[in-house]
């Protein structure tokens, strides 16, 4: 007889073999599927709640070309071309184009699993 308590020796009978558990494409394709609708489900509200972008300031483009004159005569080119992405990297992660970042990053692991799971499916077949 087994030392096991009872509940040990009952939980380890309704383990559902591996034999019967559903294939791995099957539970990619579902893992897939369930990141795209959970990634768009997240960005539609974002996207409709998010303010409207501001309204550009002439002012504010005067300064911007003069901190540009000022970091390229710190930095270089290099130095004017990191500030612009960092400054485009930046503004991904706010109002609408935070919706837009959230619905191209879950499309683009969706499709990961996607591809993972017909590579799979290849594999076996």
């Amino acid at each position: 007889m087994s030392d096991r308590p009872p509940q040990q020796a009952e939980r380890v009978t309704r383990a559902e073999p591996l034999a019967q558990r559903r294939p791995l494409p099957v539970r990619l394709r579902f893992w897939g599927a369930a990141i795209l609708l959970i990634g768009l489900a997240i960005a539609a509200p974002i996207y409709i709640l998010a303010p409207a972008d501001p309204v550009a300031d002439p002012a504010a483009g005067i300064a911007s070309g003069l901190y540009e004159y000022n970091i390229e005569r710190i930095g270089g080119k290099a130095a004017v071309y990191t500030d612009r992405f960092n400054r485009w990297l930046a503004g991904l992660w706010h109002g609408r184009p935070l919706a837009g970042t959230i619905a191209v990053l879950a499309l683009v692991v969706a499709l990961a699993f996607f591809w993972a799971a017909h590579v799979e499916s290849d594999r076996k077949t």
